[in-house]
C-alpha cells in the first residue's frame, strides 16, 4: 500500500455530486445542499476515531473517510479508486474475507495495525434488487478499550493476591443478601473451617451476625458513610469456638458489580485480657499488702542473680581466652580485612615477619600478584552482598615458602552492618600434590588397561601383521625367480614391487596405531575430533570385526565434533566399549550381529557417541553394577575395563552410561563441546 494519490483520485474524492453522478437529475438547490451535507458529513467523520470504506461489487473503493486514516498514515478520500484485491494480494486471509462479504457474509474481527487494535464490521450493501452491490466496512480505534480491559484485569488479579496473603482475616460478600462471594484463607483460619463450607452459604447461616438487623445498619451506614468501623460482636464459629471480633467494611468493585469487603479481626484475646486485668483488679489490695513481702524477696534474689551474673562474667572471659587460644593455634591463617584490604587482624606470623609489622599492611603485598585484580574483585563482592566468596592463590606460608592456599572469605556482620570481612586461609599445597599424583596414577592404571587389551588381541593383531608379511616374502621371492631366470624386463618387476611397498605400509600403519595406543605419555588435554577417534578406535579392531563377522554400521555427524581431552584415553574407552558389544554378540547367529556407533549433539550441546550392540544385553539392576571394580560378566575378564573408562570418562568432565534395549544394550559417552572452528588443533 501507498500513500501516493493520482490527481485522478484527488479530483474524484472531492467533486461534487452532480458530475460525480450525472445520472442523478437534481436541482441547483438540491445539489447545493447535497454538497453541504457531504462536506458536514466528511468534517463529522474527520472528527471522529472511525474508518469507514465502502466497496463497490468489483472490489473498487468508492468511499474512504474517518479520522483514523491519520493513525494508519493515510488521508481522507487516498484510497477511493483503489481495488481492494489489488492491494491486499498478498494477505489471503483479507481476500477471503472481501470475497465472503461479498457474498453475503457479514462479520466482524479485531485487526492489528502497527500497535493499534481496530474493531472492524463487514457488511455487505444491497441494491433495489436485493442484489450484493459491494460493501461497507466500519473500524474504530479500540486500543485504549483493551488497555483499559487488561489494566481492569491485572487491577484485580493484584487485589486477589492481595486479598488472599493478607494476615487480616477477609471476605467479600453481596450487599443485599449477605453471600459469600470470596474468603482469604486467614478468614478461613479464624473460622476454622474449609472454603466449601462458607461459599454459596450466607453470614446468616454461620451466625456470623447476632441479627439480621444489626447487619442491615451496618449496610447503611456504609452506603451512607462509605465505610464502617470499629463494629465489636461475639459470635460462634462452625466449629464451636466462641469469638469476640472487630469488623470493617467497605463497598468495593469487584468482577464487574458492587460488593461489601469486610476485615474482621480476632480480638478474642485481648477481650480475655481485658476480663482477666477486671478480675485482677479485684485482687489488688491483696496483692498490695503481699508487694512488700515479695519485694524482699525479689531483693534477695537479685542479690543472687549479680553473684550468678559475676560467675557467668568470669567464665566468658576464660571462654574468650579459649576462642582466642584456638585461633591463635589454628593450622590455618585467620585475618580480618577492611575493604581496601588492609589486615586488621591476624592469628600467627607469616615468614619472617612479626604479627606486629603484619596488622595494617595490604594483604595484596604478600599474594602472587596475578591473582590480585580477581582478589580485589572477591573482596568487593564480600562487603556488598555478604555472600561468602573462595579464591586460591599462592602465598609465603610461616617457614617463608611458597605455598597454595583456598581461601575462604566471608562478611562479619553486626547489627546488620558488614563492618569487616574475614578470611580463612588454608595450606591445600599438600592436597594439591596428592591430586597430581592421582592423574599421574591414573594415567598409569588407563597404560596397563590398553596394555592388557592389547595383549588379548595379541593373536589377531599378529594375524592382522601376518597377512601383510607374507605377501611381502611371496612378492620378494617371485621377483627373485623372476630375475634369475633371466625371462622378465625391470618394467614387469614393477607391479610386484609397488604391491610390496604397499603391505610393507599397511605393515608400519598397524605397527604405528598399535604404538600409539600403548605408548606412556603424560595426559594432554587438547582440542581433538571425536569422529577422528572413533576411525582410529574401529581401525584398531577392524581384523577383530571382520574375524567376528560383525556387521558395523557408522552414523557419525557430517560436521567435526571438536571436544578437549587425550586422544589416546578417549580411543581407550571406545576399543574398552567396541569389545564388550563383540564379546556380547559372540553367541549369536552372524545374521544378527550388528553394531551401530553413532556422534552428534544433545539438546545441551554436548557431544554424545553413542555404541549400540545387538547382543545379550544387562540385566535388571545391572546398570550401576558394571562399573564397580571387579566386576564382570565375563567368564575370562576382571572386570576393570567399565571402573577405568568411567573414570577416564569422569575425568573429562563427562558421564558414561548404559541404557538397556529390547535386544542389546547401548553404552552413550557425553563429553562438553568446545564451540568455535578448532580444526587446526586437533
Amino acid at each position: 500500500m501507498t500513500r501516493e494519490e493520482s490527481p485522478q483520485q484527488a479530483t474524484d474524492s472531492s467533486l461534487p455530486l452532480s458530475e460525480k453522478y450525472p445520472e442523478l437529475q437534481v436541482s441547483d438547490q438540491t445539489q447545493k445542499i447535497a454538497d453541504i451535507d457531504q462536506r458536514l458529513l466528511r468534517k463529522i467523520l474527520s472528527n471522529t476515531p472511525l474508518i469507514i470504506w465502502a466497496v463497490d461489487r468489483n472490489g473498487i473503493v468508492t468511499l474512504s473517510e474517518g479520522g483514523g486514516l491519520k493513525k494508519l498514515g493515510y488521508m481522507p478520500g487516498e484510497w477511493v479508486s483503489r481495488s481492494v484485491f489489488e492491494e491486499f494480494a498478498a494477505d489471503e486471509d483479507m481476500i477471503s474475507r472481501f470475497s465472503r462479504t461479498l457474498n453475503g457474509e457479514a462479520s466482524q474481527i479485531e485487526r492489528h495495525f502497527n500497535g493499534i487494535v481496530f474493531d472492524v464490521e463487514y457488511m455487505p450493501l444491497y441494491d433495489e434488487q436485493n442484489e450484493i452491490d459491494g460493501f461497507i466496512s466500519v473500524a474504530i480505534d479500540i486500543t485504549e478499550k483493551i488497555v483499559s480491559q487488561e489494566e481492569l484485569r491485572l487491577s484485580e488479579e493484584r487485589f486477589s493476591k492481595i486479598f488472599q496473603v493478607n494476615p487480616i482475616a477477609m471476605c467479600i460478600t453481596e450487599i443485599d443478601t449477605g453471600k459469600f462471594i470470596e474468603v482469604n484463607e486467614s478468614l478461613l483460619s479464624t473460622l476454622q473451617c474449609s472454603r466449601e463450607e462458607l461459599l454459596e452459604k450466607n453470614v446468616f447461616d454461620i451466625g456470623f451476625w447476632p441479627s439480621k438487623s444489626e447487619r442491615q445498619a451496618m449496610v447503611d451506614k456504609v452506603k451512607q458513610e462509605g465505610t464502617a468501623r470499629d463494629l465489636f460482636f461475639n459470635f460462634e464459629a462452625p466449629g464451636g469456638t466462641r469469638l469476640c471480633t472487630v469488623l470493617s467494611a467497605v463497598q468495593i468493585s469487584f468482577r464487574g458489580e458492587t460488593f461489601l469487603l469486610s476485615c474482621i479481626k480476632d480480638v478474642t484475646g485481648e477481650q480475655n485480657a481485658l476480663d482477666e486485668l477486671e478480675r485482677l483488679n479485684e485482687h489488688l489490695e491483696t496483692r498490695v499488702n503481699s508487694r512488700t513481702a515479695e519485694l524482699q524477696n525479689a531483693h534477695a534474689i537479685l542479690n543472687e542473680e549479680y553473684k550468678k551474673r559475676n560467675r557467668l562474667y568470669r567464665a566468658l572471659q576464660q571462654t574468650e581466652a579459649k576462642w582466642r587460644s584456638l585461633v591463635t593455634n589454628a593450622p590455618d591463617t585467620i585475618l580480618t580485612l577492611d575493604i581496601d584490604g588492609t589486615i586488621l587482624y591476624i592469628n600467627h606470623k607469616v615468614s619472617f615477619l612479626g604479627i606486629e609489622d603484619i596488622i595494617g599492611s595490604s594483604i595484596f603485598q604478600y599474594m602472587n600478584q596475578t591473582d590480585v585484580p580477581k582478589a580485589k574483585i572477591i573482596l568487593s563482592e564480600v562487603f556488598l552482598s555478604g555472600k561468602p566468596q573462595v579464591l586460591e592463590t599462592e602465598g609465603r606460608n610461616a617457614e617463608g615458602k611458597i605455598a597454595q592456599y583456598s581461601c575462604r572469605v566471608g562478611a562479619m556482620m553486626s547489627g546488620g552492618i558488614n563492618i569487616a570481612v574475614m578470611v580463612i586461609a588454608t595450606d591445600i599445597t599438600q592436597q594439591k600434590q596428592a591430586e597430581q599424583e592421582l592423574v599421574r596414577r591414573r594415567a598409569e592404571l588407563a597404560h596397563i588397561s590398553r596394555l592388557s587389551t592389547m595383549g588379548e588381541l595379541a593373536a589377531e593383531l599378529s594375524h592382522e601383521l601376518n597377512q601383510p608379511l607374507a605377501a611381502i616374502s611371496n612378492y620378494t621371492n617371485g621377483c627373485i625367480r623372476r630375475i634369475r631366470s633371466g625371462t622378465t624386463s625391470l618394467e614387469e618387476l614393477i607391479e610386484p614391487l609397488q604391491e610390496t611397498c604397499r603391505q610393507a605400509q599397511r605393515v608400519s600403519e598397524t605397527i604405528k596405531r598399535l604404538r600409539r595406543h600403548v605408548q606412556k605419555s603424560e595426559v594432554e588435554h587438547k582440542a581433538l575430533d571425536c569422529n577422528l577417534v572413533i576411525e582410529n578406535s574401529i581401525s584398531l579392531l577392524e581384523h577383530e570385526i571382520q574375524r567376528n563377522s560383525i556387521w558395523l554400521h557408522l552414523e557419525l555427524s557430517p560436521k567435526p565434533l571438536v571436544a578437549t581431552g587425550d586422544a589416546i584415553q578417549i580411543e581407550q574407552v571406545l576399543v574398552n566399549l567396541l569389545l564388550n558389544a563383540i564379546d556380547a554378540m559372540a553367541e549369536l547367529p552372524v545374521a544378527e550381529r550388528k553394531l551401530v556407533i553413532q556422534s552428534d549433539q544433545d539438546l545441551e550441546g554436548n557431544l554424545v557417541i553413542c555404541v549400540t550392540d545387538s547382543g545379550v544385553g544387562l540385566k535388571k539392576g545391572e546398570e550401576r553394577s558394571i562399573f564397580e571394580t571387579f566386576y564382570t560378566t565375563k567368564q575370562k575378564g576382571l572386570g576393570v575395563g567399565l571402573s577405568i573408562s568411567q573414570t577416564i570418562i569422569d575425568a573429562h568432565g563427562g558421564k558414561l552410561y548404559p541404557r538397556r534395549n529390547q535386544k542389546g544394550t547401548s553404552f552413550f559417552i557425553t563429553l562438553p563441546v568446545i564451540s568455535g572452528d578448532y580444526n587446526d588443533g586437533v
